[in-house]
This record gives structure tokens, sequence and C-alpha cells, in this order.
């Protein structure tokens, strides 16, 4: 009855481990998968977006020529014949464009800087510096009118070849406007972006432009706003930090009786098999003979026994007396009885084997097999 009861309770106890194996798992997973979760998520937030564009409209003004026997201000493509132009009026127009109002404060300037390839630059000013200050959704920064007088520029170079005796094969002519200030909306302040400038590549004939005559950069306010993460258990959104600390908390308290469970059959294993020969020996003592090791059966015929019962038995029929000795590596004993030729021999189960004594010592097995 003991020995039923003990394996029914064996029984349970793996059901009950393996169940809370289960749960540990699950447990520890949701834990580490929230802890590799950062808490909070930083989302940027377009509050305002502004629209700084630059934009050049130019013209060439030119003497009488038999293309244009009038002369005058005319409308020209990207190229500018150089011999019958005079000067390059043009109009510079910088507005700042934003879906909610908007303030801009600043300075600006515009210059144009004759370049000698990499020999020599000359600033010439278009524009004196002016101040601004401007609120709304549509702000013009700069819409002015001035003229690149050719006739100057040309007299200006035509002075630097002959004193240095130095010619650029080609000349730039930049128009630069330089407009520092910012843009400021609800108490955020942004800087106003560099502007591009107007190029043309001036050769011995021509003057041809070698840039764009628009540009547009956006000037983005934003805000942070910080969420909170929630960690998805099976298509149901729960709190961060209660899934960590209740996650860890299950996962030990899950642990805690695996371990128990563990070492309590580990025990009840060990004890079952390391008792087998205790009792045997405790309970037969007067009957058994300790020998230090095996007898010869070289010259014998081995008959094996499989229960103590049946050593037992031959032994009261030919009254005769037990030997035994202990094997060393895994903890069994033989029990033999030498008779003439014929040697009755029975082992205990090994340490690793999980039988209980009762089934040792009132086993009904058949009674020896040779």
């Amino acid at each position: 009855m003991k020995r039923i009861f003990s394996n029914l309770l064996n029984k349970k106890n793996k059901k009950l481990k393996f169940s809370l194996t289960g749960l540990l798992i699950i447990a520890a997973t949701v834990s580490v998968s929230s802890f590799l979760q950062s808490t909070t998520t930083t989302s940027q937030i377009n509050d305002n977006t502004a629209q700084f564009g630059t934009s050049y409209e130019y013209q060439a003004t030119i003497t009488p020529n038999i293309l244009y026997p009038k002369g005058g201000t005319v409308d020209v493509e990207n190229t500018i014949f150089k011999k019958i132009t005079t000067a390059i009026p043009i109009n510079l127009t910088s507005t700042i464009k934003s879906d909610n109002e908007v303030t801009a404060a600043g300075t600006y300037e515009i210059q144009l800087i004759v370049k000698a390839g990499e020999l020599w630059e000359r600033v010439f000013p278009l524009q004196e510096k002016q101040v601004f200050e401007l609120k709304g959704t549509e702000l013009i920064l700069i819409d002015n009118n001035f003229d690149i007088a050719l006739t100057e520029i040309n007299s200006f170079i035509t002075q630097v070849e002959e004193e240095t005796g130095i010619r650029s094969d080609q000349y730039l002519l930049e128009v630069v406007p330089t407009i520092n200030g910012t843009i400021t909306y609800d108490g955020k302040e942004m800087p106003i972006p560099e502007q591009e400038n107007l190029v043309f590549q001036s050769s011995y004939e021509e003057i041809v432009l070698i840039s764009d005559k628009s540009f547009t950069s956006a000037i983005p306010f934003t805000s942070s706003e910080i969420i909170t993460n929630t960690f998805n258990f099976f298509g149901t959104a729960l709190p961060l930090v209660p899934v960590r600390i209740i996650s860890m908390i299950l996962s030990i308290l899950l642990l805690l009786p695996i371990i128990y469970l563990n070492a309590s059959l580990v025990a009840t294993r060990k004890k079952t098999s390391t008792t087998q020969v205790d009792k045997i020996n405790k309970k037969y003592g007067s009957r058994l003979i300790p020998v230090s090791q095996k007898i010869n059966s070289d010259d014998k015929t081995m008959i094996t026994l499989q229960s103590f019962k049946s050593i037992i038995k031959i032994a009261d029929e030919k009254e005769l007396p037990i030997f035994y000795y202990r094997t060393h590596q895994d903890g069994s004993a033989v029990y033999f009885i030498a008779d003439g030729d014929y040697l009755y021999r029975y082992e205990t189960v090994k340490l690793t084997i999980a039988r209980s004594t009762e089934e040792i010592l009132d086993g009904d097995e058949a009674y020896a097999k040779v």
C-alpha cells in the first residue's frame, strides 16, 4: 500500500512539475520581452511648417543692334550676349509662407561677387543692409530690383588684367543675398536657412546662367510627445511596468516549487535505489556472508535469479549460505549461492533504476534463468 501511494504521489508530482514548467516558460518569456521593450517612446509632432523661398527674375539692357534695333531692356533666356549688353536688371524675392502665423526678424543685404577662378574675387554691394520684422502667414522679406552694371564690371576686369598681366578664361558673377535672422512660432525659434545664389558664367563673348532661378526649403516646427508603451499580451494591451513586475515575481514563485519538486523527485529516486541493498542486508543480514570479490565462475554453470526471494528459497532448500559483494561502480550488490558446479546468482538493480525495495524482496518474477 505504501509503495502504491508513493508511486501515485510521484506521478502527481511529475504532472505538477510539468504544468508549473509550462507556466514558468510563459512567465519568463513575458518578463524578458517586457524588459527588452522600452518604457516610453518619444514621438515628434509637426506643429507648423514654414516654407522659405527665394526666386530671381532677370532681363538684359542692350544697346541698339541688328537684332534689337531699339535696344533697351528685353527678356532673355539663359544666354546673354556680352558685347551688346550693358546691364542685367534683376528682381530678387524672398518669402516665408507657413500654415500658422509666424514672426520673422533680422537683417539682409545683397552683394555681387566677381570671381576669377582661384585667382581673385571682388565684392560689389547691390543692396545695403536692411532690417526687417514681420508677422503673418505670408511674409515678404526681400522684394528688390537692382542692376548688375556690366559696363563697370567689364572695366574693372580689364583693368585687373592690364595691371596684373593675368587673365582668366572665365569669370563668375554671383548674386549673393545674405539674410541673418530667425523665425519664431509658439515660443520656438528657428534660424532662417542660408540662401542659394544666382550664378552667371562670363566668357569673352557671352554670359550664361549656370544656377537655378528659384530655391525652396522647409522650416519645420516640431514638439516632442512622450508616449508610455504597453505590452501586447495575446491582443490585449497591458501597462508595461506592472507587466514587468508581475511577470518577474510570478517567474520566481513558479521557479521555487519546481526546484523543490525536482529535488524531491531526485531524492525519492535516490532513496529508492540506494536503500535496496541496505534493506536486504538489514532483513537478512544474519544469513549473508560478505566477500570482497566475486567468485570465479568460469568452471561453474551460472544461473541468474530474477528475485531475491528465489535466493532465499534455494538457500533454505539446500541449507547453503548466501554470499554477497558490492559493485562499487554503480552501488548495486550481487548475491550468490555456490552449489557444486552450479552458481545461483541475483544482482540488485542499479542506482539509476527506480524500483521499490518491496519488489526486490517480494517480487513474483520467474524463479531463475540460465
